[in-house]
């Protein structure tokens, strides 16, 4: 058999290995999603916890919380690439500095449509009281350490949230989770669509989301780089292949 088949071979084994250990690891991503589901179904079911006299601690779900305090608008956050029921636009995060406390809590007040998803054209229109008392879903915060900013013209933007990078812009500590802000009677005058603007958000879906599609598609990969692999292998030479 010549060397080049074995080195077709051994490469056909290595595009196996490589999609069964994907394969793998998006089951593993699968698993855990579905653990913090379990989490957040758990949590959402417990009663709503005052934030000004209590402290949520260990995993959050999807936790009912109240929160009373003073927005920081000088300083919040710009999430960018939203789309929400087909309109590109924004989220617009804000610190919550919580009454009597020193550690602020950062509060996603909604979603503003942006042609470019990108841009916050005007946001202070969409401005809220400074004082602030209301009721949302704690949700805990990634901490990936690498979310870093896109610098604009008119304010940097934010792929997503970051507890550590986010943090490091503010100058007080902040809590390990944000607060989605429910829809409620005190929204803007601003609409978009019969919706008041910002647009409040519902969590997350509680979904197993696309992991378990690209677990499949990872081992259909392998197993058929390997299935070629052995029937290539297998294959008598054709008499152009056999060395004189």
């Amino acid at each position: 058999m010549s060397l080049g088949r074995y080195l077709l071979f051994g490469l056909t084994l290595l595009v196996a290995l490589a999609g069964a250990g994907l394969g793998t690891w998006q089951l593993g991503r699968l698993f855990d999603r579905r653990a913090r589901n379990r989490l957040a179904i758990e949590q959402s079911r417990l009663s709503t916890v005052d934030l000004t006299t209590a402290t949520l601690s260990g995993p959050i779900g999807f936790r009912r919380v109240r929160v009373a305090g003073r927005f920081d608008l000088d300083r919040e956050f710009i999430v960018r690439g939203r789309l929400l029921r087909g309109t590109p636009g924004i989220q617009i995060v804000t610190p919550l500095r919580l009454a009597g406390r020193d550690t602020a809590v950062l509060v996603n007040r909604g979603f503003v449509p942006s042609p470019d998803a990108v841009s916050s054209f005007g946001r202070q229109r969409y401005a809220e009281p400074i004082e602030a008392d209301f009721e949302g879903i704690a949700v805990s915060m990634p901490d990936d350490r690498d979310g870093q900013p896109f610098q604009r013209p008119d304010g940097e933007t934010w792929h997503r949230l970051d507890r550590t990078t986010m943090g490091a812009r503010l100058p007080y500590p902040i809590a390990p989770y944000y607060v989605i802000r429910t829809a409620d009677s005190a929204s803007p005058e601003h609409t978009i669509k019969g919706h008041s603007l910002p647009v409040r958000l519902d969590p997350p879906p509680l979904d197993d989301g696309p992991h378990l599609a690209y677990a499949v598609q990872w081992f259909l990969i392998g197993g058929s780089a390997l299935g070629f692999g052995i029937v290539f292998i297998r294959r008598r030479p054709t008499p152009s292949e056999v060395p004189p």
